[in-house]
C-alpha cells in the first residue's frame, strides 16, 4: 500500500495498491470457511489453517470504494514465528489483505476506507445477510402480516419488548441465474413443525445465516442458558430442515429495530436484523449509509451491538448441541 494511513484503516482515508500477488493456504479443518479469531486474543480458531506451515486467519473486513464501486477487503493475520498467536509481533497483524467475492480494483486505483465490517468470527465464504424470504408471515399486534407488506414505522411483536416499530427495511431478489452461480445463496427451508410443538406453523424459508431461536434443556446444559440463536444452515441435519434447491426467484427481506429483537416468523421465534459487522458487510454501501443515518454509532469502532440471545461462537459447540438433539430425538423448541 502506498499510503501509511491504510495501516490504520482510518475512516475516510485513501490509499492505493501498487501490486497484487497470489498465495495458497491449506484448507484447515473445515474447507467451507476461512477461520478467524473470535475472542480478540490474536489466536486462530483453527491452527491447522496454514500458509507455509504457520497459522493464517481472517481478522476483520473493511469496506472501501473508488467513488463508483464498493469492495470488501479481508484483513488476514499470519503467525510468522509459529508461536500460536499473531500478538506481540507487529508485522503479523494484517500481514495479508484479500479482496472478497473476486471483485478486485485495478492497480493504482485510489481507494477510500468506509466502515470496518467484521471482526473475528469464522466467515462463510459465500453468505447473504440474514433475512426472511418474501411470503413469510410476521406476527404483529394486528395479526400475522406478510414480511413484504411491512413498512417502516409498522409495529411488530417481539419476545422481549412487546410491539416495536420497524426502523429500516431492505430487500434483495435473486433469480435463477444468480442462484446457479452462487448456490450458497439458496435459502434454508424449515418445514412446518420441524422445530417442535408445531412450529413453524407453515414452511419457513430464510437465508442460511439467519438465526433461529433454540430453546431446550440441552442448550441450558451446554451454554448455561436455555435459549440460544443458531444459523439456519446449522440446523439442516434436523428432520424437515434442508436447503431448498428449487426456490427461485428468492426475495430476501430484512427488518431492523432499535435493538436486536426476537420476532415471530410463522410463529417460530427468530431474529431481526443484527447490526453486527458481518451483516452490514452484506448489505451494500447504500444500505449501510441509510442505516448509519439512523444509527450513526454503528460506524464507531467502539460500537458493540448486543445479541438478543446468546450466540455460540464455536462451531464444535453448536455441532454437539444439535447432535444431542438428534440422538435423543428432542425438539429444538420446548415450551416456556
Amino acid at each position: 500500500m502506498t499510503d501509511a494511513m491504510a495501516g490504520f484503516a482510518t475512516f475516510g482515508a485513501s490509499f492505493q495498491i501498487s501490486a497484487y500477488s497470489q498465495i495458497t493456504i491449506s484448507d484447515g479443518a473445515d474447507p467451507t470457511i476461512i477461520d478467524g479469531d473470535d475472542i480478540s486474543n490474536e489466536t486462530p480458531n483453527d491452527p491447522t489453517q496454514t500458509y507455509l506451515g504457520n497459522a493464517f486467519f481472517w481478522d476483520y473486513t473493511i469496506q472501501v470504494n473508488d467513488g463508483v464501486n464498493t469492495y470488501s477487503i479481508g484483513i488476514f493475520d499470519y503467525d510468522i514465528n509459529g508461536n500460536g498467536t499473531s500478538g506481540g509481533v507487529d508485522a503479523e497483524d494484517g500481514f495479508f489483505i484479500g479482496f472478497i467475492d473476486g471483485q478486485i480494483p485495478p492497480l493504482n486505483t485510489t481507494l477510500t476506507f468506509g466502515p470496518i465490517l467484521d471482526n473475528g468470527p469464522d466467515i462463510d465464504e459465500e453468505t447473504v445477510v440474514p433475512c426472511f424470504t418474501a411470503g413469510t408471515r410476521i406476527a404483529t399486534p394486528d395479526g400475522p402480516r406478510l414480511v413484504e407488506a411491512l413498512r417502516v414505522g409498522d409495529l411488530v411483536e417481539t419476545a422481549d419488548n412487546g410491539p416495536q416499530p420497524i426502523r429500516w427495511i431492505g430487500s434483495r431478489t435473486l433469480g435463477a441465474e444468480a442462484l446457479a452461480v452462487r448456490p450458497k445463496l439458496r435459502p434454508v427451508r424449515i418445514s412446518a413443525g420441524a422445530l417442535g410443538f408445531g412450529l413453524p406453523r407453515h414452511d419457513l424459508l430464510v437465508s442460511r445465516q439467519h438465526r433461529m431461536l433454540v430453546r431446550s434443556p440441552i442448550a441450558r446444559r451446554k451454554f448455561g442458558t436455555a435459549e440460544v440463536l443458531l444459523p439456519a444452515i446449522k440446523l439442516i441435519d434436523m428432520p424437515g430442515v434442508f436447503i431448498d434447491e428449487d426456490a427461485t426467484p428468492v426475495t430476501y427481506i430484512h427488518i431492523l429495530f432499535d435493538a436486536h429483537e426476537i420476532v415471530f416468523a410463522e410463529d417460530a421465534p427468530s431474529e431481526s436484523l443484527f447490526t453486527g459487522p458481518q451483516a452490514l458487510a452484506s448489505l451494500g454501501e447504500d444500505a449501510v449509509e441509510e442505516i448509519a443515518a439512523l444509527f450513526p454509532e454503528l460506524l464507531s469502532p467502539a460500537h458493540r451491538p448486543r445479541f438478543a440471545r446468546h450466540v455460540p461462537q464455536r462451531a464444535r459447540q453448536t455441532r454437539r448441541l444439535l447432535e444431542r438433539h438428534i440422538r435423543n430425538d428432542k425438539p429444538l423448541l420446548t415450551r416456556h
